[in-house]
């Protein structure tokens, strides 16, 4: 009876054991990068053979805490005098007789074949690095194809909307599309 307790207690014990160690080697290594925006450059590096250590995320800048200046940065200059008058709320119109919202949505739970216009304003801020949220909008829209956001194609949009919209159209929309932030 002893015996048997006996190879019962060693048996826990390894089980124990066992799992203790399962739990330790399942356990992260803070240095490895498990969820990053680079974990696919970072992977590539590796498999490269170069040593690469992860980057910190960075913390994202938001339209509201950049001045004036920074946000309208290299604009042309009608462009600049269109947005003192620019009027965001007719961006709907504008957009529906020019056919954006085909494409592009402010709703995250309808289906877009462009990039979403939610938080727009915030996300044009990093969009392309180096540049400003407004002219990042404009290029945009006059030049679509000057930077493809990434997961979609360009060719889509027609690259004719600089001829077609007037300057205080384009305002009208760069406005808008600034607004939407967090």
């Amino acid at each position: 009876m002893k015996r048997l307790l006996s190879r019962q207690i060693t048996v826990v014990v390894l089980l124990l054991l066992c799992g203790a160690i399962l739990v330790v080697s399942c356990a992260p290594n803070a240095d490895e990068p498990i969820i990053s925006p680079q974990l696919g450059t970072l992977l590539a590096l590796r498999e490269a053979g170069e040593e690469v250590a992860a980057l910190p995320t960075p913390t994202p800048v938001l339209l509201a805490t950049l001045s004036d200046e920074q946000i309208y940065a290299g604009l042309p200059d009608d462009i600049m005098a269109a947005l003192a008058s620019a009027d965001p709320a007719s961006a709907e119109s504008i957009s529906l007789n020019a056919g954006c919202i085909g494409c592009h949505k402010l709703d995250l739970n309808e289906q877009s074949t462009g990039p979403y216009w939610y938080h727009m304003g915030d996300t044009a801020v990093s969009r392309v690095p180096g540049e400003s949220p407004a002219l990042y909008l404009y290029k945009s829209i006059v030049d679509p194809s000057a930077y493809i956001v990434p997961g979609y194609q360009d060719g889509l949009m027609p690259k004719t909307f600089g001829e077609t919209l007037t300057t205080q159209q384009l305002a009208d929309l760069i406005a808008f599309l600034l607004a939407q932030r967090q």
